[in-house]
């Protein structure tokens, strides 16, 4: 699996849909180290917006709240999480891959992408691609973040469960 790292550029996201949602942010930039929550309008993302969720930082102690999650993620991850924080819904070793890509985004104020299993949420045979993209209201700290997710079979159900031809009867 991807290890969380930073950005530079689109060459270094190889999923279509996040590429997209990072050229759309690096317009709404304008220049600045990072657009507002404010500069994001969902009707010009729409084909996205299932895939996206917003997150809001807290600093002390460091953690992410769940603003908006996309129809498609609450879909994968087979719950609504909207209001919760992210070290509530994605715990252990899923959780802090997930961390370090958020930790990147607030503390270098760069993009990251990062690779996880969905194990956290009952699935150990899927995973997810998820770049996170920093917005500030202020132009002083990261407060928001804008994701978008991918999801893939990380094994197949054969690799999983190995079909034994002599225990048939």
């Amino acid at each position: 699996m991807k290890e969380a790292s930073r950005v530079s550029g689109p060459a270094d996201i190889e999923d279509r849909r996040l590429r997209r949602l990072y050229e759309y942010w690096e317009k709404k930039r304008h220049g600045r180290r990072a657009p507002r929550r404010d500069d994001i309008d969902p009707t010009e993302i729409p084909d996205l917006l299932g895939y996206v969720n917003i997150l809001e930082v807290r600093h002390e102690p460091r953690d992410f709240m769940v603003r908006l999650n996309g129809t498609e993620v609450t879909r994968m991850m087979g719950q609504e999480i909207t209001g919760k924080w992210c070290s509530e819904v994605t715990p252990g070793v899923d959780g802090d891959r997930c961390k370090k890509a958020y930790d990147i985004c607030v503390d270098e104020w760069s993009p990251a992408i990062v690779e996880t299993s969905l194990a956290f949420c009952g699935k150990p045979y899927a995973g997810q691609t998820f770049v996170a993209l920093p917005l500030s209201a202020d132009g002083s700290r990261v407060d928001t973040m804008i994701t978008a997710h991918s999801y893939h079979t990380l094994k197949s159900l054969v690799e999983l469960f190995p079909f034994d031809e002599a225990s048939e009867g």
